[in-house]
């Protein structure tokens, strides 16, 4: 797909890897959407993309109400009069799976893999009516593809980002709509940068550094010019850039 002259949504896109993937979309001529909770953040993207020259809104919404993230869509349309591109992006970490309340971990469930589900479905939806195609990207994470024993609901969640996104390659051919997943390593964002400076050494130490947004951008940029990419897993890693993992047939 060509970029420029499309509208995109991006949920998650007050900070980090939404952020910057919003600006190198509406660097390549796209008009972007920027649906998060953090207003303040949500205006500041808002400004950034503005710069480049392409239009933006901010849309409040919390991804894991079905009602939000369908004015989500509505407004981007009403907006820009079409949606071609979704990144559903959004997403959160840390959990105690083994704490005596159990909101944590469903609370992660819920952004995670649910609110992915729920913004797929809806974006088909929409670009069905439309009968103009589309490319649909979700955030995994290397999390999704090798065990994490202190974060296993997180590893859960992701995996079932990569298995969802990986099982609606058929939708290629069904609606020309592609949906692909990005797996990124550690990313300098506000999430990883919650467990302070000695912990984000640790994480550099242990897989050679630490990706920037910007990295992340780049690869869901690809996945979205890439015609050839549905159901496509990309893996982002400092060691080995970026790269597919294979399917996995029984």
């Amino acid at each position: 797909m060509e970029i420029k002259g499309t509208a995109a949504l991006i949920t998650g896109a007050a900070s980090g890897i939404g952020r910057a993937t919003a600006i190198a979309l509406a660097s390549r001529g796209a008009n972007v959407a920027v649906a998060d909770l953090d207003e303040s953040g949500g205006a500041e993207t808002v400004r950034m993309v503005q710069q480049t020259g392409a239009k933006a809104v901010f849309i409040r919404c919390d991804t894991t109400r079905t009602v939000d993230l369908e004015a989500a869509i509505a407004a981007a349309v009403s907006q820009f009069g079409r949606l071609d591109i979704v990144y559903n992006n959004a997403g959160v970490g840390g959990e105690d799976l083994f704490a005596d309340e159990a909101g944590p971990w469903k609370r992660m469930v819920d952004i995670n893999l649910t609110a992915v589900i729920e913004g797929t479905r809806l974006a088909v939806r929409q670009m069905r009516k439309q009968n103009s195609g589309g490319v649909i990207i979700n955030t995994a994470s290397m999390g999704g593809l090798l065990p994490m024993p202190g974060s296993p609901v997180y590893a859960a969640t992701k995996a079932g980002v990569v298995n969802f996104s990986r099982s609606l390659a058929y939708l290629a051919l069904d609606s020309r709509i592609r949906v692909n997943a990005i797996c990124p390593s550690y990313v300098d964002t506000p999430l990883v940068r919650r467990g302070g400076e000695e912990r984000m050494n640790e994480v550099a130490a242990t897989v050679g550094g630490i990706l920037q947004p910007e990295d992340i951008a780049a690869g869901v940029v690809e996945l979205i010019e890439d015609d050839s990419r549905a159901g496509a897993i990309m893996r982002v890693t400092v060691r080995g850039g970026r790269d597919f993992a294979r399917d996995i047939r029984a």
